[in-house]
C-alpha cells in the first residue's frame, strides 16, 4: 500500500512538472525574461518596443500569462499601424486574429468578449469579409447580451452592407435589427436602473464620490448606446416600410409562429416602431390588421411590458381609451427604461384628454415630465390640456381665458429644457395669445398688466398678466 503511495505521488509530481513545461515552453526562462521585459513595455504603452518580446512570448509559451492575450492586441494593431506593405499588414492581421482565437482556447469565459473585439476589428482590417465578419458578432451575441455600443453599432452596419452587396435579403436585415434591439434594451435597461438608483442617493444627499464617478460613467455609456439606436433607425428607416414588413409579418408567417414568443415580440416591436412621415408626421404600422393578432397572442404567451404596450395600442387605435390606458399603466409600471415610461404616460395623457378627464391628463403628463426630464414634449402635451380647459375654470371671461397664459407658460419651459420643439412650442405660444382676453375687457374687470392670478380649477397654476409675449 505504500509503495502504491508513493507511485501515486511521484506520478502526480511528473504531472506538475510537464504541466509547468507546458505552460513556459521548452526554455523556460528565455520566456520568463521576455514577458517581463514586454510587460514593462506594454505598461507604459511602449507597444513598438514590446513586440518583440511579446512575439516570443506569444509563439512559445502562449499559456504563461493572461497578460499575453490582453496586450497582444494592442501590441500588434500599434506595430500593424506602422506596416507599410500589404505583405506585412496581412502578416499582422492574421496575427492579430490569432490573438483572439488563442484567447478563446485558453479562456472559454472570455469567448464572447474576445469575438467582440475580433469582429470590430475586422471591420476595420478586414471590411471584404463581411459574411465571416457578421458571423462572428451572431456568435458573440448569441453567448452573451453584454456587448459595447460600438459592437452593436458595427453588428447591424454590417448586416445592412450585406443588404446592399445583395448578399442578404430583407428578412435577414430584420433580424439583425431584432437581435441588436434586444440587446441594446437589455444594456440600457442594467444601466437606467443603475442611473435610478444613484440619482435617487443624489437626491438624498447621500451618494459618495465614487458612487458619482458612477453616475457619470453609467450616463456616458447609456448616451453612447442611446447613439447607437438613433444611428440604426437611420440606417433601418428607408427599408422598415410598412409594405416591407407586411411581406415578413403577414398572416402566413403569423400563423406559422403564433406559439413562438419571440417572433411574436419582434413582430410587435417592428410593426409598433414609430419613424416620421415625408411630411413630418410620426406614423407606424399599428394599422396592420396582422398588428391585432400578434398582439394578442404575444400577450396571452408573455405577459410584458412589450405584450401590454401592444395591446394597449390597439384598444387605442379602436378609440377604447380606459383599456388603453389600463395596459399603458401595466407597461410603464413593469418597463426599466423611463423614456419608455415617459412615453406611455404621454399617452395615457392624450388619452385621457381625448375622453375629457383633463384633471386626469395633467397628471399623466406630469409623470411623463418626471421620467424623462429632458424631453419638451410632456410639456406641450400639458400645455394643449390647459388650452383644452377654455371656458371651464372661473367665472368671468378673464378668468376663462386665463388658462392661455398657464398654457403658454409650460410651452416655455418646454423650449428651455428641450430646444428640439421649439419650433412646435412657438407654433402653439402664436396660436394662444390670440385666445388671451382682449386688454379692454380685463381692464374694465380690474386687471392690469403684470397683475398675478391664480387659477383654480385642476389647473391650480398662478400666471402673471403679461401681453408682451
Amino acid at each position: 500500500m505504500k509503495k502504491l503511495l508513493w507511485v501515486v505521488i511521484a506520478l502526480v509530481g511528473v504531472n506538475n512538472v510537464a504541466s509547468a513545461q507546458s505552460k513556459w515552453g521548452e526554455d523556460s526562462v528565455k520566456c520568463r525574461e521576455n514577458l517581463y521585459i514586454y510587460y514593462e513595455l506594454a505598461k507604459s504603452k511602449n507597444y513598438d518596443e514590446a513586440y518583440e518580446p511579446w512575439t516570443y512570448v506569444f509563439e512559445n509559451c502562449p499559456a504563461s500569462s493572461k497578460n499575453n492575450v490582453i496586450f497582444g492586441p494592442r501590441i500588434v494593431e500599434a506595430k500593424l499601424k506602422a506596416a507599410t506593405t500589404p505583405e506585412e499588414k496581412a502578416k499582422l492581421t492574421a496575427m492579430l486574429y490569432d490573438v483572439y482565437d488563442t484567447r478563446i482556447e485558453l479562456y472559454p469565459d472570455d469567448e464572447a468578449y474576445a469575438l467582440e473585439r475580433k469582429g470590430l476589428d475586422m471591420v476595420q482590417h478586414s471590411p471584404d469579409s463581411l459574411e465571416k465578419t457578421y458571423d462572428i458578432f451572431k456568435r458573440a451575441l448569441e453567448l452573451s447580451n453584454e456587448h459595447s455600443a460600438a459592437f452593436y453599432n458595427a453588428y447591424f452596419i454590417t448586416a445592412a452592407r450585406l443588404f446592399n452587396a445583395d448578399i442578404f435579403e430583407i428578412k435577414d436585415v430584420f433580424f439583425a435589427y431584432s437581435v441588436v434591439q434586444e440587446g441594446l434594451e437589455y444594456n440600457t435597461d442594467v444601466l437606467n436602473r443603475e442611473i435610478t438608483s444613484l440619482q435617487a442617493k443624489v437626491e438624498d444627499s447621500t451618494i459618495t464620490d465614487k458612487e458619482t464617478k458612477e453616475l457619470e460613467k453609467a450616463e456616458r455609456e447609456l448616451g453612447r448606446f442611446d447613439d447607437v439606436v438613433s444611428n440604426n433607425e437611420k440606417v433601418l428607416g428607408p427599408i422598415a416600410t410598412c409594405e416591407k414588413l407586411t411581406l415578413i409579418y403577414n398572416e402566413e408567417s403569423f400563423e406559422a409562429n403564433k406559439t413562438d414568443a419571440t417572433w411574436l415580440r419582434r413582430a410587435a416591436k417592428m410593426l409598433s416602431r414609430e419613424r416620421e412621415n415625408d411630411e413630418g408626421e410620426t406614423v407606424d404600422c399599428t394599422d396592420d390588421p396582422i398588428f391585432f393578432k400578434i398582439a394578442e397572442a404575444l400577450y396571452q404567451l408573455e405577459p410584458s411590458p412589450t405584450s401590454a404596450r401592444a395591446v394597449g395600442t390597439i384598444a387605442l387605435k379602436n378609440k377604447n381609451y380606459s383599456k388603453g390606458i389600463e395596459y399603458l399603466k401595466e407597461a410603464a409600471n413593469g418597463e426599466a427604461d423611463p423614456r419608455k415610461q415617459s412615453s406611455d404616460y404621454l399617452r395615457i395623457a392624450t388619452s385621457y384628454q381625448k375622453m375629457g378627464s383633463l384633471a386626469n391628463a395633467k397628471a399623466a403628463a406630469l409623470k411623463a415630465a418626471s421620467y424623462n426630464k429632458k424631453s419638451g414634449t410632456p410639456y406641450i402635451v400639458l400645455a394643449t390640456i390647459y388650452a383644452q380647459a377654455d371656458g371651464q375654470c372661473g367665472s368671468n371671461v378673464f378668468e376663462k381665458k386665463a388658462v392661455y397664459w398657464a398654457a403658454i407658460d409650460q410651452l416655455k419651459t418646454a423650449k428651455r429644457v428641450d430646444p428640439s420643439v421649439a419650433n412646435k412650442a412657438n407654433k402653439l405660444i402664436s396660436a394662444y395669445k390670440g385666445q388671451l382676453p382682449d386688454k379692454s375687457i380685463i381692464f374694465q374687470l380690474g386687471k392690469k398688466e403684470g397683475d398675478k392670478y391664480s387659477i383654480g380649477c385642476f389647473i391650480g397654476e398662478t400666471i402673471t398678466v403679461d401681453y408682451s409675449i
